[in-house]
């Protein structure tokens, strides 16, 4: 495809040295660029393209979109200057990709809570219909038969677009994708075009440390519905509510004043798709709904208060779409777990072990409510804080982990650049004096998981919580491998293999 071809749609710019070639490809990234590319001078959190410029064009980038020009650059190579070079990037992308997302049936999953699982049972949903769908999310990404390790829980829009062309080559008709406050406010999810938006919840506390106050952070989800969800050219378009939500009115009122149809889902009398009594048992949830005067009983294999919501999600989106529910019940069933979320780990001991990716005072909280409808002798609770974020959640955290759990053990997550130590303190800092007796602070999250799973008896349970599918901890100049599931089977086989050893003597 020419340049000019590419380049003709860019909204409000400046053409400098235009040199008709023919594009081989796009790169916001200067390490990628090959010959014959283009590339987009965007600005991130810790680096700006714009410093990039020379290394791009020594790898054969013939064009360069910038918001500020270069004062140096050869003259064969073509400028093409704009005001917001993240809209550019998913402009060019988007005609170079043949606008995917306009040929697939896209559903956005954005909140604090309930993203990931979500998005599984909603694929897991569509493909028991006979069709593919493609996922993009926290833990992977999945087209067609490949899957991919995620780095971004939303891609930038270059990456996501390519991607939606990848899906409709490899004959995907839907694409799910999990769509985060980030995503949103750095213009990832532009000129995507949605059918679906979906509300899980949303939790104060969270991604302060990047949005400053949570009107902020509350007003970039309420975007996902009123900008994208709005503005996308899809004739049928729908938003799926978790009503029970404290802000879930904010979100209604937006989508009636944007003209978008929407489904409620919850507890509350008025809402569409009705939760009308639940239980959590050992091998699954099992929820009764009310939809329109008619009752439905749906089991699944997932197990958990939240994962209540996230079910309710995808029976929305079934009724939304007219997919018979016994085709639903079919899918619910089909999900073992989803990696990292209330996984039960499972050695053969006579104890549970559960990992769980619950890092907000929010999702803990629920989790430790999911753990006691299980009704372990004990809970015994470890978990830790990421570093270089929000610390208003910590003391929150530690004051709710030791008020329902029977024992905790405090440890390090990702501290990153942070002291460990310090992040620890901030978490002691929410424990009432008259509960201290009720934990402990272990800061290497190994032998923590350790020394938690070694003091389980029988009945009990072990809850390791913070990092669920992760596979590396963040360190403060290094990444290292470390997997909580797998720290969690060398602690237990090692353990059981030790009690046989002392019952042998």
């Amino acid at each position: 495809m020419k340049l000019r071809e590419i380049i003709k749609d860019i909204k409000k710019k400046r053409v400098f040295n235009l040199n008709n070639f023919e594009v081989e490809g796009i790169a916001y990234d200067s390490r990628k660029v090959k010959e014959n590319y283009i590339f987009v001078a965007i600005k991130g959190t810790k680096y700006d393209g714009h410093d990039f410029i020379n290394d791009a064009i020594e790898r054969g980038a013939k064009c360069v979109v910038v918001s500020q020009r270069p004062s140096i650059i050869p003259s064969d190579i073509c400028e093409v200057l704009v005001e917001d070079t993240k809209e550019a990037l998913s402009e060019v992308a988007n005609i170079y990709y043949d606008f995917p997302s306009k040929k697939l049936n896209v559903v956005g999953i954005t909140g604090t809570n309930g993203k990931t699982t979500t998005s599984f049972i909603i694929k897991e949903i569509i493909k028991e219909t006979g069709m593919k769908a493609g996922l993009i999310g926290t833990i992977f990404y999945e087209i067609g038969e490949r899957k991919i390790m995620s780095t971004n829980t939303t891609p930038e829009s270059l990456d996501l677009i390519e991607m939606l062309s990848e899906m409709l080559k490899n004959e995907c008709k839907w694409a799910i994708m999990e769509v985060s406050s980030h995503g949103i406010d750095q213009k990832r999810i532009e000129g995507i075009d949605f059918n679906t938006g979906i509300f899980t919840n949303i939790a104060p506390h969270e991604h302060l440390d990047y949005h400053k106050t949570f009107k902020n952070y509350l007003y970039t989800k309420l975007k996902f519905f009123t900008k994208y969800l709005k503005e996308s050219s899809k004739k049928e378009k729908y938003a799926i509510i978790n009503i029970d939500s404290n802000y879930s009115k904010l979100f209604i009122k937006n989508c009636e004043k944007s003209g978008i149809d929407y489904i409620t889902v919850g507890k509350h009398r008025n809402s569409k798709i009705k939760l009308l009594d639940y239980k959590i048992e050992k091998n699954g949830n099992i929820i009764e709904v009310g939809i329109e005067n008619k009752k439905f009983t749906f089991e699944s294999k997932i197990i958990g208060f939240g994962n209540i919501y996230n079910l309710l999600n995808g029976i929305a989106f079934a009724y939304a779409y007219e997919i018979p529910f016994d085709i639903v019940q079919k899918a619910f069933l089909n999900i073992e777990n989803v990696p990292g979320r209330f996984e039960f780990i499972n050695e053969g001991q006579d104890f549970f072990v559960i990992v769980d990716y619950a890092h907000t005072h929010h999702a803990l909280q629920n989790l430790l409510l999911s753990v006691k409808s299980l009704k372990p002798r004990r809970i015994i609770l470890i978990f830790g804080c990421g570093g270089d974020r929000d610390k208003s959640k910590r003391p929150l955290m530690g004051k709710i982990g030791v008020k329902m759990a029977d024992f905790v053990i405090i440890t390090s997550d990702n501290p990153r650049s942070e002291d460990p130590l310090e992040i620890i303190k901030d978490i002691e800092s929410g424990i009432p004096f008259y509960l201290r007796r009720k934990y402990a602070k272990i800061p290497d999250r190994r032998q923590a998981i350790y020394e938690g799973i070694s003091l389980a008896r029988s009945g009990d349970c072990v809850v390791i919580a913070g990092k669920g599918h992760e596979a590396f901890q963040i360190l403060k100049d290094v990444t290292i491998p470390f997997d909580d599931r797998e720290e969690a089977r060398k602690a237990i086989k090692d353990i059981i293999e030790k009690r046989k050893q002392e019952t042998l003597l």
